[in-house]
């Protein structure tokens, strides 16, 4: 019989519950984090269970949110001091097994094979990990234990917040019968309105077809289907925490439309993706942009490429032609993002003795940037195009 191992634990409104133990006069009343600095736009990073009873909730237009809830409590994020606890959570999870996978920076999955010499039965285990948290850092998590990563992560939203749900292997059937087939993980507001068309509501519905009449239906999605509406998970807790991409985005306090300034900022911002990638020995052979509009609408478009990248100008050039090809310029832009993904560690190269020479002298002078912006900041070093955005915005 599948053993009772896997754990999920979430914190519970993270970014808004931090906000409220550093000030207490902050309880009971709806907090808002997410955007940036007042007279600027953003989004929803975290809203507090008060302000979740108005409709509120993450990724929502901070304008939106203030339509709904007026009287909110709007914060900007404090990323150091959440990492600074983030760092006592995990600490915490390490204590009780060293199969820890980082989900996010307050979410985790853990094996709890082997520790139950040490700290009793897998149960007894759940019960120590959200009281210790609790304990230690004055927070509340939710915490689900079940014989997969699947399963955990359904049960660890389900009495939020503060919950402790388990789900033993001989009730998963029961567990998942009554469920919104919106909780399957892949199921997509298109894909669930695909299935709610065939009159699937529950993801007990999903276990009256074969895995051939899925399959026929959906594809790859529809065999997933079949699996995970079973409660079938084999991933493993994978505790490498590769990074899988690194990206950096900004959304402007007006949307802009000239494409001099869209293309400074680009440039801002794969020097900022260069030097996160460079600080860490990576390269990508995927560059992927992102575009938003004024009315919210969202564009994501990638290129992979035959040759690995890791230099500011060749991600900003691969970057820039990702907008004109798909042509993502033709209206005023919300937010501006671009990324790298598919990453590897980066490796030296056999050239030529005209290319090494050349390569060497531009990763000379990408080094030199690096240590300048590693100590004096961002602003320290500005490439030609980036003044054209300054000049641009101070008129």
């Amino acid at each position: 019989m599948k053993q009772l191992n896997i754990v999920h634990v979430d914190m519970d409104a993270f970014f808004a519950a931090v906000e409220k133990l550093d000030n207490p006069a902050l309880q009971d009343k709806p907090v808002i984090v997410g955007g940036v600095s007042i007279g600027q736009r953003g989004v929803v990073a975290t809203a507090s269970y008060e302000a979740r009873e108005f409709g509120i909730h993450s990724a929502m237009p901070i304008a939106k949110a203030k339509i709904l809830c007026p009287d909110g409590i709007y914060l900007p994020t404090r990323k150091d001091r959440y990492q600074q606890v983030s760092k006592q959570f995990f600490s915490i999870l390490n204590s009780f097994t060293p199969l820890v996978e980082k989900i996010s920076i307050d979410e985790a999955f853990l094996d709890l094979t082997g520790c139950h010499k040490l700290f009793g039965s897998s149960e007894e285990i759940a019960k120590k990990i959200k009281e210790k948290i609790n304990m230690e850092t004055g927070l509340t998590a939710s915490v689900g234990l079940a014989p997969n990563k699947f399963l955990a992560k359904i049960a660890s939203d389900l009495k939020k917040p503060a919950g402790l749900t388990i789900v033993r292997p001989e009730e998963v059937e029961e567990f998942l019968e009554k469920l919104p087939v919106g909780k399957l993980w892949g199921v997509g507001i298109k894909l669930e309105k695909k299935l709610k068309n065939l009159g699937i509501e529950e993801i007990g519905d999903i276990q009256q077809f074969s895995l051939q009449k899925l399959n026929d239906l959906f594809g790859r999605s529809g065999v997933k289907l079949f699996y995970l509406s079973r409660g079938i998970d084999n991933r493993k807790v994978n505790t490498e925490n590769s990074i899988k991409s690194i990206s950096h985005e900004e959304t402007f306090s007006k949307d802009i439309f000239k494409k001099d300034e869209i293309y400074a900022v680009l440039m801002q911002l794969a020097e900022k993706v260069s030097y996160r990638l460079r600080s860490n020995d990576l390269a990508g052979n995927t560059v992927f942009v992102k575009v938003r509009y004024a009315d919210f609408k969202t564009y994501t478009r990638r290129i992979t490429l035959k040759k690995s990248v890791s230099r500011p100008e060749e991600v900003y050039q691969i970057g820039k032609r990702l907008l004109k090809i798909n042509k993502l310029l033709k209206k005023p832009v919300r937010l501006l993002g671009i990324g790298v993904s598919k990453l590897a560690p980066l490796q030296k190269k056999q050239l030529n003795l005209f290319d090494k020479q050349k390569e060497k002298k531009q990763d000379q002078l990408v080094n030199v940037i690096d240590d300048l912006n590693n100590k004096y900041g961002f602003q320290s070093v500005q490439r030609a195009r980036e003044l054209l955005l300054n000049d641009d915005l101070s008129q």
